[in-house]
């Protein structure tokens, strides 16, 4: 097993991998691992001994079998190609530690994957959305300048959560209105993303009124009595998760009457959208939403495609 940690090791530091996606990696290697080992007890014996060898003396065979063994299991084509991936970045990281010579991963397929359209929101329910926090609370206003940064930005998740008060408390916009933060992405790749006045406002209003109201309250929770040094904080005065974030989001959609599932990727999608939908150019929107392939901006162009026949079928005079 010392290889898997080594390889662990190598996903946070060498390749920086946000810690969900190490153990994410790790629970899908170690549900090939247990596949593995039940895979020799069930062998002839003859066939045991070279099911129960070292985890780098792995042939395609055994890994062939594992990915029909996802089938089986009825796991969708992208949560087999996602176990997949963990398999074969292991062993293409035992290959360049030099302890195979050959990957055995070579010449497995990957499941086929359709192209999903992602989920976004129309103007409409992005304005009731934003419009659902009560901002006469402090909670009220974290919320509101949560769902205006991540519709104004494009961030991920845990790139809102992760934003330090340290990072906008000097924040000024420029002769254009717009004012600048640096994120530290995927990768711990920066990048820099933009913010419209209305955000800016909500924000300083958030900054003045509502984060000095929860960050006193961090006395009076048992903990060490001093407040996070990030700008989102919970009614404790400590660090919003990305799960509270992801809560508090479903709650204000519901609140605003939205039937369909809200999440922060979907305010993601939505802000994508909306600038490809207002013009904006596909590289443009690449550099601002972190993605490091021109491909997987792509997507986009195909939601506004599909949004383009939807207006001609509606609008188009037929005789």
């Amino acid at each position: 097993m010392e290889w898997v940690e080594g390889f662990m090791l190598y996903l946070d530091v060498e390749r920086a991998f946000s810690p969900n996606t190490v153990i994410a990696y790790r629970r899908d290697l170690q549900q090939f691992i247990t596949f593995w080992q039940e895979a020799a007890v069930a062998a002839p014996h003859d066939e045991a001994n070279a099911a129960n060898r070292e985890l780098a003396s792995a042939d395609s065979t055994i890994i062939r079998r594992f990915a029909h063994h996802l089938l089986r299991l009825g796991l969708a084509p992208a949560s087999r190609a996602r176990k997949l991936a963990a398999v074969r970045a292991f062993y293409r990281y035992l290959a360049r530690e030099r302890v195979l010579k050959k990957d055995p991963t070579k010449g497995v397929l990957t499941p086929k994957l359709g192209h999903r359209l992602p989920r976004f929101l129309d103007r409409e329910e992005v304005r009731a959305l934003l419009a659902a926090p009560d901002v006469r609370t402090p909670q009220g206003l974290r919320d509101r300048a949560l769902l205006e940064l991540l519709y104004a930005t494009g961030l991920r998740v845990a790139e809102l959560a992760a934003i330090k008060l340290s990072d906008v408390t000097e924040l000024r916009s420029d002769e254009s209105g717009l004012a600048e933060i640096i994120i530290e992405g995927k990768g711990r790749k920066q990048r820099v993303v933009l913010l419209d006045s209305s955000t800016l406002a909500i924000l300083e209003r958030y900054l003045q009124d509502g984060r000095p109201i929860l960050a006193a309250r961090a006395g009076n929770n048992g903990r060490d009595g001093s407040p996070d040094t990030f700008l989102l904080l919970n009614p404790g005065g400590h660090r919003l998760t990305v799960r509270s974030i992801q809560r508090l989001i479903a709650r204000h959609a519901l609140a605003a009457g939205i039937l369909k599932e809200v999440t922060p990727h979907v305010l993601r999608h939505s802000f994508a959208t909306h600038l490809l939908e207002g013009g904006a150019d596909l590289r443009a929107v690449q550099e601002l939403l972190g993605h490091s392939s021109l491909s997987t901006t792509q997507i986009y162009t195909h939601v506004t495609a599909s949004r383009l026949r939807d207006i001609y079928n509606k609008s188009h005079p037929r005789p």
